[in-house]
């Protein structure tokens, strides 16, 4: 039986002007059938969760170690944001206008003092990560601890390696990037 797949629709976000009815991301996922031939298991939108100070995400892949196959394509689900090291995220984020992007921190992000919520450089931190990140839509500045910083628009890459960063959205419309997290080790 073949699996008649739908023109994808990528990224699905509302306008600014808009009641916020959230992010969709349509998922479509592989994997091995008990014969181990390649088969479609899951076609499907995922919702994105609003997270405080930041905007939305969307947890496409969650494994906290290397993958196997043939395998039946289920997502393993691994719990948090940060994966440990040799684990992956794969994850598609909407930030909305204001100030730096400034998350509730998690056990995993790495924080100096005044990094905290309402202080001077509320959003820095640090995860031990390499992250792959695309900018979906509209636009980002990246800044790092020494004050440098870099615009981003549609189409650019960012790799960052375990620095110390925080986020802002240029202009007055939400932005999204698709980012690829894998673990690493911090020596």
């Amino acid at each position: 039986m073949k699996t008649k797949l739908q023109p994808s629709k990528n990224v699905t976000l509302n306008k600014p002007d808009e009641k916020r009815q959230g992010m969709k991301v349509r998922t479509v996922v592989t994997g091995h059938d008990a014969k181990g031939r390649a088969v479609f298991v899951r076609d499907e939108q995922v919702d994105g969760m609003p997270i405080p100070g930041l905007g939305e995400l969307a947890f496409l892949w969650n494994a906290n170690e290397p993958a196997t196959y043939p395998n039946a394509g289920n997502n393993p689900a691994a719990p948090g944001i940060f994966p440990p090291v040799g684990g992956i995220r794969f994850v598609i984020g909407t930030y909305l206008p204001g100030d730096f992007i400034a998350p509730e921190p998690t056990p995993e992000m790495h924080l100096e003092d005044g990094d905290e919520l309402g202080r001077a450089n509320a959003g820095f931190h640090r995860t031990d990560t390499t992250d792959f990140g695309v900018v979906l839509s509209g636009n980002l500045a990246l800044q790092l601890d020494d004050g440098a910083e870099v615009s981003l628009s549609p189409g650019d890459v960012l790799i960052e390696n375990g620095t110390r960063h925080r986020w802002r959205v240029v202009g007055n419309v939400p932005a999204s990037m698709a980012s690829f997290i894998i673990g690493a080790q911090r020596r």
